[in-house]
């Protein structure tokens, strides 16, 4: 359980090599970027940069581009063409050859329209096949007049109802729900008729211009146009992927150089400048300062300086965890609670082993545990990585104390002949024996009070390592706190085995200090850091009626936090009472239904039961543990990569 060093670094530089020097940081696997706003209006002539992005109107016309030729654009690791060095010049290259490609693409939207529309055309002709005369001489009559299109099949059979009007309707063409065809009447009943074939939900077709002549005639026509319409296509496509060959290698380099640019511009929030000058502040472990320095190594006019993590007071040093492999999933519990400050202790590894210990005990069971040990290998494979390496680990551990159990699946004498093997008269721990059930509750309390002991001891040496005497001595949770626990804890023994030790006058006074001593515990520790008793203006009434609240609160979370742990032994018992259920409605069943009783059974307690345990056993670690030692206050380590836009 670690906390990674961590090193201050300051990059300067000349503006002129910003580009360079925020292409080779954002590569940077590990740099934790500052805001640079602290000095800005502090001192004189230094602001943050704040210009429009010259690279996304670039890229947006490089995507453009993709689009008008199909073009798949990615970034290449080694661009095989050097581009211009200012992105004014990269702009007037990719704005020829983009010219270059609009005329073309111009040209071949027209011809794709115009074959559309013949295609179109030719579709169209289908409905009029029959026609055997000219369609340029029936539009083409002066005193009457013509419309084209479709009308309900239905609709056609009420043409009857109509024949005292003066129109003519000629059918060319029939299909399940329609009939084609022309109405013909003079130009002066023309509206009249409009509103009859409106009324019979008539359809306007517009006849395309392309078509002249009879069918027949605009059939050969529009094919023999079509088709030379799709060899010029052919040809404006062989030219655009020519185009686009002779300057691949110039797209992708130039596309690659702007995504790069790009990327870093949106990092430029991190920067100051202070006249010509920029300057870039952040954290990095302390394990690479080497390799972070040889980075900007080729990068002119570029200084790297490393500093202790401390020596900017103005900057709280981010918090990256170190933990191995067995405790790093679960540093997913500890930033649920909070991230721990630099100069916290790490409580991941702790935390890690005593969650899997608390859970595998709460919910021993050899079959459920390797279930759910293969749920957890497939998410860890599959989904959430972190979260299904933990549910290996739990699961390993149910499966051990399952071994204890002798419970496999909540069959409680299935690992008989198992431990007859092994010279065992019966299983190790038989949990539904009543002497049993008394010994496990007794054995939770004595686990808490050592989980409990040990958290106080880790804010002992916590207060100890940042120099906080009030927090190592004086708290509840430092040393005073330790030596009254620790003297009730033994008063309790005492009465248990029958003896009256909270009459020893040693004990007595080890209950009766560290309770003065936490009541104190502020003005102690402001008489020790130089200052008054109490603070200007408070009184010292005021200071004991709320003293003495804050010690009855004290007092009795001794008490909660020790009791929380039967819980423990509760859901063991709990655990083996649900499967005896099971087991019992399994019994009542005959053939099929009683195995899919078992198995039903048993999914429901893992989803049921596994559920609760795996959140009482998270509450103890927070409520119980974590509460008297880790405050959470940190900020996470962010890595400028891990923000590539």
């Amino acid at each position: 359980m670690a906390i990674a060093k961590m090193t201050l670094v300051q990059l300067t530089g000349r503006m002129e090599s910003l580009d360079d020097a925020l292409l080779c940081l954002s590569d940077a696997e590990r740099f934790h970027p500052e805001q640079p706003l602290q000095l800005a209006g502090k001192v004189k002539g230094f602001s943050p940069i704040s210009q429009e992005n010259p690279y996304k109107p670039l890229l947006e016309q490089m995507k453009e581009l993709s689009r008008l030729t199909g073009f798949d654009l990615k970034p290449v690791e080694k661009p095989a063409v050097s581009l211009p060095a200012s992105p004014e010049e990269v702009e007037k290259s990719i704005a020829k050859l983009r010219e270059k490609f609009e005329e073309l693409a111009k040209f071949q939207k027209k011809l794709t329209g115009f074959a559309e529309e013949n295609r179109q055309a030719l579709e169209m002709l289908e409905w009029l096949k029959t026609l055997d005369v000219s369609i340029d001489d029936i539009f083409s009559c002066k005193y009457v007049k013509v419309r084209f299109g479709r009308l309900p099949v239905d609709s056609f059979r009420k043409l009857d109802y109509y024949a005292d009007r003066l129109f003519l309707f000629v059918s060319l063409s029939e299909d399940r729900d329609y009939c084609y065809g022309f109405y013909f009447t003079m130009e002066e009943n023309i509206a009249e008729i409009d509103d009859v074939f409106a009324s019979l939900y008539f359809e306007r077709i517009w006849v395309p211009q392309t078509i002249h002549g009879t069918p027949e005639e605009a059939r050969r026509s529009l094919q023999q146009s079509l088709e030379q319409t799709d060899r010029d296509l052919k040809a404006i496509n062989e030219s655009l992927t020519q185009l686009m060959q002779e300057n691949a290698d110039f797209i992708l380099a130039a596309y690659t150089r702007l995504t790069d640019l790009n990327r870093s511009f949106e990092f430029r929030k991190y920067v100051g400048a202070y006249q010509d000058m920029f300057h870039i502040t952040g954290f990095i472990p302390s394990s690479d300062e080497k390799s972070f320095g040889q980075r900007f190594a080729g990068v002119k006019d570029v200084t790297v300086d490393f500093k202790p993590h401390d020596s900017d007071k103005r900057f709280q040093t981010p918090t990256l965890l170190k933990n191995n492999r067995f405790s790093r999933p679960f540093e997913m519990f500890v930033e649920m609670y909070g991230v721990p400050s630099y100069e916290e202790i790490d409580p991941t590894s702790f935390l890690a082993v005593s969650y899997t210990l608390l859970f595998g005990i709460m919910f021993g069971d050899l079959g459920q545990g390797i279930v759910i040990a293969l749920l957890g290998l497939f998410l860890a494979r599959r989904k959430n990585r972190a979260f299904g390496q933990i549910l290996i680990r739990i699961g390993a551990s149910s499966a051990a104390f399952g071994l204890l159990y002798g419970s496999v699946f909540g069959l409680e004498n299935l690992l008989d002949p198992l431990y007859h093997a092994l010279g065992f008269a019966e299983k190790p721990i038989e949990i539904m024996n009543p002497i049993t059930m008394n010994n496990l509750l007794f054995f939770a309390i004595g686990m808490g009070v050592v989980l409990i002991v040990l958290s106080i001891c880790m804010n002992i040496a916590l207060g100890i390592k940042t120099h906080d005497v009030e927090r190592a001595v004086f708290s509840q949770n430092g040393l005073a706190g330790l030596v009254f626990y620790s003297a009730v804890l033994t008063g309790v023994v005492g009465i248990v085995l029958g003896k009256n030790w909270f009459g020893n006058p040693v004990l007595l006074s080890c209950c009766v200090l560290p309770v003065l001593v936490i009541f104190l515990k502020e003005p102690l520790g402001r008489l020790i850091r130089g200052d008054s008793f109490l603070p200007r203006g408070e009184s010292l009434g005021g200071f004991l009626v709320e003293g003495v609240f804050e010690l009855l609160e004290v007092l009795l979370s001794f008490v909660t936090n020790t009791m929380s742990f039967l819980r423990v032994g509760g859901f063991v018992i709990s655990h083996a009472g649900m499967m005896a259920v099971v087991l019992t409605l399994t019994d009542m069943m005959q053939g099929s239904g009683s195995v899919l009783m078992l198995i039903g059974g048993n999914i429901f307690v893992m989803a049921l039961e596994g559920f609760i345990v795996g959140i009482q056993v998270l509450r103890l670690e927070f409520y119980e543990m974590f509460s008297h030692y880790f405050e959470g206050q940190g900020i996470p380590f962010s890595s400028l990569s891990a923000q590539r836009p």
